[in-house]
């Protein structure tokens, strides 16, 4: 019986999964990064022989191209990489920022709006009448607000 693994490296060699094969090799590569440039990564591609990364933020481009020789270095030594990537024949490293990073959105209402619970029929025990109109005055505000 053959292993799992096997099986789908024989799928993955097939022209028609390509992109997966890509996929996979862009998802290597991410991983072999160090976190500070993972997380600035929107998304990977190879055009002409040069992999481009796609950054969300002017700083994580400096940061890249900083770490410039490094990347290169990871993509020619790394065993699992060359072996993932050797059909895409990656001859140049680039990255640009994308102009559609994800924006945070703001939400409008942070006040929490609750159903009113209570139904405003309760008994005022009270002797003294300026309270008696406060307990009354309440219980038309709940009654107003269960409509």
């Amino acid at each position: 019986m053959k292993n799992v693994e096997t099986v789908l490296d024989h799928l993955l060699s097939q022209p028609i999964y390509a992109t997966l094969r890509q996929q996979r090799c862009f998802r290597l590569i991410k991983k072999a990064l160090p976190q500070s440039l993972q997380r600035g990564i929107l998304f990977l591609y190879v055009k002409n022989g040069t992999l481009f990364f796609a950054l969300k933020h002017p700083a994580f481009k400096m940061e890249f191209d900083y770490k410039l020789s490094l990347i290169k270095n990871l993509l020619t030594t790394l065993p699992p990489l060359k072996e993932a990537c050797g059909s895409h024949e990656i001859r140049d490293v680039r990255a640009f920022v994308s102009r559609f990073a994800p924006t945070p959105k703001e939400s409008g209402d942070t006040v929490p709006r609750y159903r009113e619970r209570a139904d405003g029929s309760f008994r005022i025990a009270s002797r003294k009448e300026e309270i008696k109109k406060e307990f009354e005055a309440l219980k038309e505000t709940i009654r107003c607000s269960k409509r």
